[in-house]
């Protein structure tokens, strides 16, 4: 039996308000990290929670006590939490809309929700007392060994009320908890859900109705194989072939099979060497518009460059990153098939140069490379 002085919570109720404070110390992180419109799950809030209280392990329980009392205080409609269900065991704190304990989206009040909290577990603490009828009385008792017990001073001014383990324990056990939604995303899915589930359902009905059929089958064909004797050892051993196996038709092996087989009739895939002609040809028109720039700095119809040069040259002007290889299979590509006479590749020994003759500089690009498989 403690004394309980008017005015003040008992022990119980002030680590409650200690584990609300922890709660919204570990709610602030969370939103500081992640933001106030990302929702919090309890998953990773109660452990946080946890290592802020140092007390025990938080569990969802306790987060729905604290935003029960929150509700079912005198400022409830200000409360801006709520519970969502996610699914699959996830539940998370979301934030209301347009709450005004929110300082524009941007943080928590985390004094004015304490001090809600506090008010919510003052008055659901007082209107406990009062459902109870508590009685009050005095400090004096009767002390053991006496024979008459002492006369209660009615005078006396000091009066507290006493309170045993049990009735705190019966104050906790009936605060309010808050009340878990769906979220709506989840409502959304739950018809698409329960159709993957009765799928899942009916294929397993099916598996193991083939199996049962598979067993009997079985036990069937061992009975007639002991009847009939060694006449029906002399007989060719038939196939058999089970409902399930009739159901699937074709098994894995020869699906595997069939897909080799279709693969080997298709198309053949390209070749390296194609796909880089293919790459070149893509590159065409714009390789054209740069050796039209480095013709123009140059009097003549004619005009050459060194191989080397004119690769260097293709790498600093094309968007497109490519190495001296692609470079020199573009020139080739024009020189041999788009372009033979506008481009022309000299060789001398060691030396080789490219020749530009502008005046059979291709008109219709498109249609040639259409026409090359491009």
């Amino acid at each position: 039996m403690s004394p309980i002085a008017p005015g003040q919570l008992p022990a119980e109720l002030v680590n409650l308000l200690a584990l609300h404070s922890s709660f919204l110390t570990a709610l602030s992180l969370h939103y500081a990290h992640n933001g106030v419109s990302t929702p919090a799950d309890l998953q990773a809030l109660t452990a946080s929670t946890t290592l802020v209280w140092r007390q025990r392990k938080v569990t969802y329980d306790d987060v729905r006590l604290l935003i029960g009392i929150l509700d079912h205080g005198p400022s409830g409609a200000n409360n801006p939490y709520y519970l969502s269900d996610y699914g699959r065991g996830k539940i998370c704190i979301e934030i209301k809309e347009n709450s005004p304990m929110m300082n524009g989206m941007t943080h928590m009040n985390e004094q004015g929700l304490q001090e809600m909290f506090k008010e919510g577990l003052d008055t659901l603490w007082s209107q406990w007392c009062a459902s109870q009828k508590m009685s009050t009385r005095p400090i004096a008792v009767p002390k053991r060994g006496r024979g008459r017990p002492k006369k209660t001073d009615v005078k006396q001014a000091t009066m507290e009320t006493f309170l045993d383990d049990a009735s705190i324990s019966k104050f906790l056990s009936q605060l309010p908890l808050a009340e878990i939604t769906t979220c709506e995303s989840l409502t959304a899915l739950a018809p698409s859900q329960e159709k993957g589930r009765k799928r899942l359902r009916e294929f397993k009905e099916s598996v193991q109705q083939g199996r049962a059929q598979k067993k009997t089958r079985s036990a069937t064909d061992k009975e007639n194989e002991s009847t009939t004797g060694q006449t029906q050892q002399t007989q060719p051993a038939q196939p058999k072939i089970t409902e399930f196996a009739a159901v699937r038709k074709t098994n894995l092996l020869d699906r595997i099979l069939a897909k080799q087989e279709a693969a080997k009739a298709g198309p053949a895939a390209p070749s390296p060497a194609e796909l880089q002609r293919r790459a070149a040809l893509q590159r065409t028109p714009e390789v054209i518009g740069v050796l039209s720039l480095l013709c123009a700095s140059k009097p003549g119809s004619r005009v050459s460059f060194s191989t080397t040069a004119l690769i260097q040259a293709l790498q600093g002007s094309i968007r497109t990153p490519i190495s001296k290889d692609e470079a020199m299979k573009c020139v080739e590509v024009l020189a041999n098939e788009v372009a033979p006479g506008y481009v022309s590749l000299v060789s001398m020994g060691a030396m080789s140069s490219v020749v530009i003759n502008q005046m059979m500089r291709p008109t219709d690009i498109k249609s040639r490379l259409i026409a090359l498989g491009a």
